[in-house]
């Protein structure tokens, strides 16, 4: 026995239409495209790719009586990486062999950044890791 549905025309069209629009605005698939090392000037996202920030690498400083008290040599600055130029810290407790300077706790990674965000780290020795994929329709 076949069970015959009869549908309005009206919804029909309706749930074409539906599976059409979201058709047309699907996220689409990613396909590694390459890894890329970020350091202290500026990077893009570019149209059609998807970054995923993997982790922020601080190189290591030496402090001593010539060094600056500012800048990249001073442990007990924060060194933010900038997301379209907002500052983000990645911090941990530091120890001074003494006492623990005060912590804040660290950000999370992976993050994920569109097409037209950018991103850089603040001191030239630092570097953050990033997957780039391609968003393939």
């Amino acid at each position: 026995m076949l069970l015959k549905l009869n549908f309005p025309r009206k919804t029909i069209l309706l749930v074409a239409g539906l599976l059409m629009y979201s058709a047309a605005y699907s996220q689409g698939n990613l396909k590694f495209f390459q890894v890329i090392k970020i350091v202290d000037v500026d990077q893009t996202v570019p149209a059609g790719k998807v970054w995923k920030l993997e982790s922020y690498h601080q190189t290591t400083v030496g402090i001593s009586t010539s060094m600056p008290t500012t800048g990249c040599a001073d442990l007990s600055r924060p060194r933010p990486y900038f997301i379209d130029n907002t500052p983000y810290h990645y911090l941990v407790g530091i120890g001074n062999g003494v006492s623990t300077f005060a912590s804040t706790a660290n950000n999370e990674f992976p993050i994920w950044l569109g097409a037209g965000r950018s991103v850089r780290t603040s001191c030239p020795g630092d570097f953050i890791s990033v997957i780039e994929f391609s968003i393939i329709p």
